[in-house]
């Protein structure tokens, strides 16, 4: 028997391979360079004021959620397996008296940020990221580690997010559309480069730290629903953090890894723009264009929420008074959260039926609304079944038509335009300290809870970030 180029059996029905370079390749961009470069020469100076504090408020919102989430089994399996893999170390995890290796921490505190599915995102039309699940924990396990002031911490951290966004966006819809969760994948760039920055890598190590966390990014979305997607941002923050320790002593890897011929956006996206990756580097901040979640669910279904408690509070109906739920809506909210018969409080947070339910019921859409008891329940059963999901072509995914079928005759209609969270309808700094607020107080006392909080709102005066990462720690 011959074999051809590609190494299939001559008469096979296995096609010839033809390769041909990257997108990036046949333009002559850099970006994974152009990135890099921007990472290592990140300063206090050229980073504005209200990108710094937009960081802020992505810690305190990711400290609230990490906390409630350490009370999860998905988040005390990944601490004890890292106790029984790697025994204690000198690594705080969120919500915990004991302490980790660095590279178990940032795992276990990744999977506690995101096992709520109630972390901040990232959501335009082209992509949706939970930016800081992947990237916190890499940078508070070695901000923790050196001892790092507050404001070096905090541009660690917009350096990971930076990143990680530029390459959602340049991969784009298809990225998606093949599967990927992108914060899983971009999420390993994004926690790379923040450690890069973190330790003080220069432009050559961060192109090497950025070469070993692409070539681990992955992330499948069958695992929606389950503990595997709490999995992508922790295995992203671990693998990030290593493979930042990794390129400062000098390991090597591609030098190209976005842009190349089966580099990520090739592989992973087919089709994408590396220009994207640069595109208003350093003048467009995407952290400022970050969102934060008002309802303990997939991003999706908030619109959604947002028009039934508006339609509830304007017409004081009951889950009795409707017949029927119409929704008109973006076409992922079919696709992603198109569960109607949800078996536990996983699955609740991706069925957009249990949503418009818990929403009628309770007037609620927050962590008691997604609990295994709450979806078995018979009321909420009978209301999901009321509930018809369309597609509405051209619609935003922060956009949605609510009709209200009720029994004695009336149609109501409520349309929600930019759900609240988002940037254009954005929660304020009160807000978000009251959801921590409320996350925290199942882990820390109230008084602890608040000192966290102000600690967070002038973290850029801290002269070592363990006094942070210290009150985040749970009683013995």
């Amino acid at each position: 028997m011959t074999r051809n180029a590609a190494g299939a059996t001559a008469g096979s029905a296995v096609p010839h391979l033809v390769v041909v370079p990257g997108a990036g390749a046949r333009s002559g961009i850099n970006a994974t360079r152009r990135l890099a470069d921007f990472v290592s020469h990140l300063d206090a100076v050229s980073t504005p004021h209200a990108v710094v504090h937009q960081a802020k408020r992505t810690l305190l919102d990711w400290a609230g959620v990490a906390l409630a989430g350490s009370r999860t089994e998905a988040a005390r399996i990944a601490y004890d397996v890292g106790l029984s893999l790697a025994g204690p170390g000198d690594s705080p995890v969120v919500g915990r008296a004991g302490e980790l290796t660095r590279p178990f921490a940032a795992l276990a505190n990744g999977v506690a940020s995101h096992a709520l599915d109630y972390d901040d995102t990232f959501d335009p039309d082209r992509t949706a990221v939970h930016g800081s699940a992947p990237v916190w924990p890499a940078v508070l396990a070695t901000g923790h580690a050196r001892s790092l002031a507050g404001i070096e911490t905090l541009l660690a951290f917009v350096a990971g997010f930076e990143v990680e966004i530029r390459v959602a966006l340049a991969a784009g819809v298809l990225h998606d559309a093949l599967g990927w969760h992108a914060t899983g994948t971009v999420g390993h760039l994004g926690a790379a480069a923040a450690t890069a920055r973190a330790l003080g890598l220069d432009t050559a190590g961060v192109v090497a730290a950025l070469g070993s966390a692409g070539t681990q990014a992955s992330g499948l979305k069958a695992v929606y629903g389950t503990m595997g997607k709490a999995l992508h941002p922790g295995k992203a923050a671990m693998d990030g953090l290593l493979a930042a320790h990794l390129a400062e002593h000098g390991y090597t890897s591609s030098e190209d890894i976005l842009e190349a011929h089966r580099g990520f956006l090739d592989v992973l996206a087919h089709g994408a723009d590396p220009s994207r990756v640069i595109t208003e580097l350093g003048s467009r901040w995407l952290l400022l264009e970050d969102g934060f979640k008002a309802y303990a669910c997939g991003t999706l279904t908030h619109p959604v929420i947002d028009a039934l408690l508006q339609l509830r509070r304007r017409y004081e109906i009951s889950s009795d008074d409707v017949e029927r739920v119409d929704i008109k809506a973006h076409d992922y909210v079919i696709s992603t959260t198109g569960n109607a018969r949800p078996k536990n409080g996983l699955e609740g947070r991706f069925s957009i039926n249990h949503c418009v339910a818990v929403a009628l019921l309770d007037g609620a859409a927050r962590l008691s609304q997604f609990t295994d008891e709450r979806v078995a329940a018979a009321d909420v059963a009978l209301v999901r079944d009321r509930v018809s999901v369309t597609v509405e072509p051209g619609w935003d995914k922060d956009s949605a038509l609510v009709k209200l079928r009720l029994r004695d005759g009336r149609v109501l209609l409520q349309v929600a335009d930019y759900n609240r969270g988002t940037p254009d309808n954005p929660m304020s700094d009160d807000e978000l300290t009251e959801k921590f607020l409320d996350l925290a107080s199942g882990v820390l006392s109230p008084s602890r809870a608040r000192d966290v909080a102000a600690l967070v709102w002038r973290f850029e005066q801290l002269a070592d970030v363990r006094e942070f990462t210290h009150a985040l720690r749970g009683d013995a």
